[in-house]
């Protein structure tokens, strides 16, 4: 993927750049804003404030302490940002999807796996749509041959 060079760069300079919004803006912050304030470390806080954000049942603090900062799939880096905070916006950028963190089942719940954090993965959007409800290596590995066969041959 030639491009995928060209979209981690440019996700490590829209992250670089950011400014943190300094208003109490409840769709960026939520409940978390003097907390966030008084944080040496804003961008780790973000992910604190995305996993809040995320519908399941279990810890947020379990959540947060497994997000990476990039995608493990792609490598791509990924935007916890929330409102104002936000570097990437989907209506404008085409690698969006690179840069969004999505929670991902391990074994997807179709296939009997658990809304559990050992059955989380946190990948980009991008990855998440790719491996859709594969459950196996099997249809991992046939997906692939497929791509490759149809598009690459």
């Amino acid at each position: 993927m030639a491009d995928l060079v060209k979209i981690r760069e440019e996700g490590l300079r829209a992250l670089s750049s950011r400014r943190f919004h300094p208003q109490d803006d409840a769709s960026t912050y939520g409940t978390f804003f003097e907390m966030f304030k008084k944080s040496t470390k804003q961008d780790q806080f973000l992910k604190l404030i995305w996993a809040h954000s995320v519908k399941w049942e279990g810890d947020p603090f379990q959540l947060a302490k497994i997000a990476p900062d990039n995608c493990p799939i792609f490598g791509t880096p990924l935007d916890y940002g929330r409102g104002l905070n936000r570097i990437t916006n989907p209506n404008i950028d085409n690698y969006d999807g690179f840069f969004q963190p999505t929670v991902d089942h391990k074994l997807a719940r179709s296939l009997g796996g658990k809304d559990e954090i050992s059955n989380y993965v946190i990948v980009c959007r991008k990855a998440n749509q790719f491996k859709s409800d594969m459950g196996s290596k099997e249809e991992l590995d046939t997906f692939y041959k497929g791509m490759v066969d149809i598009y690459f041959s």
